[in-house]
């Protein structure tokens, strides 16, 4: 019944109240495809994530960053690791916190197995993340219902809400139990 399910992350313990739901749908309905999605924001006045890093860096890219589709904003993509070193501090801070994040929650599920996929996003959250369900014909959304936090400071309950408004897939929301308190996202490393 479904095939691919998307999982918008933010950093944030609330977002992860999401993770077991998915486990165990994902585990009963079988989905083959997990993709897991943080969204940051763009930097003022780049015309598109291979641009920004050029010209931050100086180097020219015979291979753009691994594409997750087109978007209406055109900064829709996705970087290995091994490539964040190179994107400019203004936009790395966040996207390569936000990858370096995806990954690790990405081996978790690979461990218990799952077949995951990663990519960061930018632009406005819930605008990129009804394309990026689009693009890669997701049939399936899980998240959390609300809070604001995270290393994207997205306000996860406005995000959810403009979201199921315009998908038409869907859409899984996990409200946290009471008493659940947030805590700060636990950043490993330094972003330089």
């Amino acid at each position: 019944m479904y095939n691919k399910v998307v999982v918008p992350l933010d950093g944030s313990k609330l977002a992860e109240v999401a993770l077991p739901h998915l486990e165990e749908i994902a585990r009963g309905c079988s989905i083959p495809e997990i993709l897991l999605v943080s969204v940051t924001e763009p930097i003022k006045g780049s015309l598109s994530a291979t641009l920004a890093i050029e010209h931050a860096t100086g180097k020219e890219y015979t291979t753009p960053p691994i594409p997750v589709g087109t978007s209406h904003t055109g900064i829709v993509y996705s970087l290995d690791s091994a490539r964040m070193a190179d994107v400019p501090v203004t936009m790395g801070r966040m996207a390569k916190t936000a990858l370096n994040y995806l990954v690790r929650t990405s081996r978790q599920l690979e461990k218990r197995g799952f077949k995951t996929q990663v990519s960061v996003l930018i632009g406005n959250p819930a605008e990129e993340i009804v394309h990026f369900v689009e693009e890669q014909g997701a049939d399936l959304i899980v998240m959390a219902s609300r809070g604001k936090s995270g290393f994207s400071r997205w306000d996860m309950g406005n995000v959810a809400e403009k979201v199921i408004r315009v998908v038409n897939v869907p859409v899984v929301l996990v409200k946290p139990l009471p008493g659940f308190r947030e805590t700060k996202p636990q950043r490993k490393g330094t972003p330089s």
